[in-house]
């Protein structure tokens, strides 16, 4: 059996090599690209130590970091709806990877702050690329699973930036991580480049699949009026805004928890780094766990989807608040990370479900042509929660502590889980919506044929 078979993502077979190595290839990209993401959050209290800095200048990079990309991937999203994937994909990862790269031969925070920046900007043009990539290699009844295994690699690479940041930057500097996270990348991009074949628009949807795949086109195209279109489907409308105060949580949690723990608990950097790591872990048992389920029970009865979201948001905080109230010790060992790392992992386990399940639920209400936008606008107020986290979680931690701010932030994710059950009202309707929209476009092509 193959690979992608034994993992119930046997639809990118229908493709031929080229597509298959790109998707493949999107996997690897995808544990680089986001090994870049959490790679400052071990070394804070070194940078802030070299350059003299507060966790309120740490929290501007953190915020500028997703913001400043989030805005930008405004234009990438109209660009991966018009223009190939292929070397949008190829221009972002550079984009992204020569800043960081560069991160390490930093000299000043504002060069550190420039150079986070583009990295990001680079980082988030890859997000509605890959997102319109996934939505034409799969039909509805396979994008959960897929998007949980992606979600699931990136929250691999998340953890592999914490590892090696975690573990090398106390005895070798904070600057050797960057470099480590950011080379291999530029293999990757080669092979894209030589080997690569994004699939053809449309080839997602099943009503058409079969013609597009056998060389019919698929000839709409986005037009800068159809983004008022989009605000006019109330799944996209209630995704989007549950994801902002989930996202806030998310920016100030993985950020400070380290320092918080290094701080109000006593324990080193790198026993914070563990707890980190089986957080991180929790999260891509969640991700892949979500996205299994999620996509059963969306088809089993759509509205079944969002409300397994929601849910999954109520009962994750619980003990993510364990993990933050469990008191501190004297002089900690590897033992006393124990209890707090098991609810934090629980916690991160649960809430991670939602990921996933949200980016399928985008694409299965978005028609082909939109996907790269409705993405972009997505991780815009997605972003909004997730890039003020930090700014906001290192402004409360200025004016009262770290402590105070890092249990308030858990709580943000209660309003995230109520949004859910709002969008339970509406996805059936906008996904059969789009159900008809495509049959149609089969009548048509078979007319042209």
């Amino acid at each position: 059996m193959k690979f992608f078979q034994l993992i119930g993502l046997d639809e990118v077979y229908s493709f031929k090599k080229g597509v298959l190595f790109l998707f493949a290839i999107l996997f690897f990209t995808g544990i680089i690209l986001n090994a870049d993401l959490n790679v400052m959050s071990p070394s804070i209290q070194f940078i802030e130590e070299e350059f003299k800095i507060g966790d309120w200048e740490i929290g501007i990079i953190g915020s500028a970091f997703t913001l400043v990309a989030a805005v930008v991937t405004l234009l990438w999203g109209y660009l991966t709806d018009k223009f190939s994937r292929k070397w949008l994909l190829v221009f972002a990862i550079l984009l992204g990877e020569i800043p960081c790269l560069l991160t390490a031969f930093a000299q000043n925070y504002t060069q550190l702050l420039i150079l986070r920046i583009l990295t990001g900007i680079g980082i988030g043009g890859t997000v509605p690329v890959v997102f319109s990539i996934i939505g034409d290699l799969f039909t509805e009844k396979q994008r959960a699973r897929a998007q949980a295994w992606y979600d699931a690699i990136i929250a691999v690479g998340v953890i592999v930036g914490m590892v090696v940041a975690g573990f090398l930057a106390p005895i070798y500097g904070w600057r050797l991580p960057f470099i480590i996270v950011s080379v291999p990348d530029f293999f990757f991009v080669l092979g894209i480049i030589i080997w690569g074949r994004e699939p053809e628009r449309g080839a997602g949807e099943q009503e058409i699949r079969e013609l597009v795949i056998k060389g019919a086109k698929y000839k709409s195209s986005i037009k800068l009026k159809d983004y008022l279109e989009l605000l006019k489907i109330p799944s996209n409308i209630w995704l989007f805004i549950q994801g902002i105060p989930g996202t806030v949580a998310w920016g100030i949690i993985p950020y400070y928890l380290i320092t918080f723990y290094f701080r109000h608990k006593n324990y080193p950097i790198q026993l914070g780094t563990v707890l980190l790591i089986i957080l991180g872990i929790g999260t891509i048992f969640g991700k892949f766990v979500g996205g299994i389920v999620g996509n059963k029970l969306y088809l089993k009865k759509r509205s079944y989807l969002p409300i397994f979201c929601g849910l999954s948001q109520l009962i994750g905080v619980i003990p993510v608040m364990i993990t933050l109230y469990w008191p501190g010790k004297v002089n900690p060992s590897f033992i006393d990370i124990l209890p707090p790392s098991i609810f934090g992992f629980l916690g991160a386990f649960f809430i991670s479900f939602a990921g996933p399940n949200v980016k399928a639920m985008l694409m299965n209400v978005n028609l082909p042509e939109h996907r790269g936008a409705i993405s972009s606008i997505f991780n815009l107020t997605d972003s909004i929660g997730a890039g003020f986290g930090p700014f906001i979680g290192g402004l409360i931690s200025s004016i009262r502590d770290l402590d105070f701010s890092m249990k308030v932030s858990a709580l943000f994710w209660i309003p995230c889980g109520i949004l859910f059950f709002v969008v339970s009202l509406f996805i059936n309707r906008d996904a059969e919506k789009i159900r008809e929209k495509m049959a149609k476009v089969r009548e048509s092509m078979e007319k042209n044929e």
